[in-house]
């Protein structure tokens, strides 16, 4: 019989798979996992407005739309739109 400890560890090692293999950052993989629809999971659900203040700064630094993109594993548009979005909120 497996222990809640050794539950604990494969889920880990499932959720670490499910990053690598689609991509995405470790938060969207459990999100995935406990997901009726994995599929359906994106990255939006799991980003949070600190990850949108610390994007702000990183494209600050003049990297670009698609690199930010890359970074959280969300597509170059939705990087623009979520701190256009924040940019809108501030003013």
């Amino acid at each position: 019989m497996l222990g809640a400890e050794s539950l604990d560890v494969k889920l880990n090692y499932y959720a670490m798979a499910v990053a690598i293999l689609a991509e995405c950052n470790i938060e969207t993989a459990f999100e995935k996992l406990q997901s009726d629809h994995p599929d359906m999971v994106s990255s939006r659900h799991t980003l949070t407005p600190e990850d949108t203040e610390d994007m702000r700064k990183i494209k600050a630094e003049g990297i670009t739309w698609k690199a930010l993109g890359e970074i959280y594993c969300i597509p170059e548009t939705t990087a623009y739109r979520r701190l256009r979005h924040r940019k809108e909120k501030v003013s």
